[in-house]
């Protein structure tokens, strides 16, 4: 696994939150959950990785109100696009 426990927690409960309810288009909603499900198995390939930071990156401005969350969230943003361009 490329994240810690606590950092797949996180990511988890940003993708159930905001992109995994009913209000949300299917498509992405279709997305996120095969992330979702990739996370769980610990087996994510590049494009769930894109969808997390996406994801983090979009909702970033939602965690201003608590620095550790957004400390955490920008860290998170940051491992994902290292593991991205292959540095990690």
């Amino acid at each position: 696994m490329c994240y810690t426990a606590e950092e797949a927690g996180l990511i988890d409960g940003v993708i159930q939150s905001y992109f995994a309810p009913r209000s949300v288009s299917e498509q992405v909603r279709l997305r996120y959950w095969k992330t979702h499900r990739h996370l769980q198995q610990e087996q994510l390939d590049q494009a769930d990785l894109l969808n997390i930071r996406d994801a983090l990156t979009f909702l970033a401005p939602v965690f201003r109100g608590s620095r550790q969350t957004e400390k955490e969230v920008w860290s998170i943003i940051a491992k994902t696009d290292a593991l991205l361009s292959g540095a990690v």
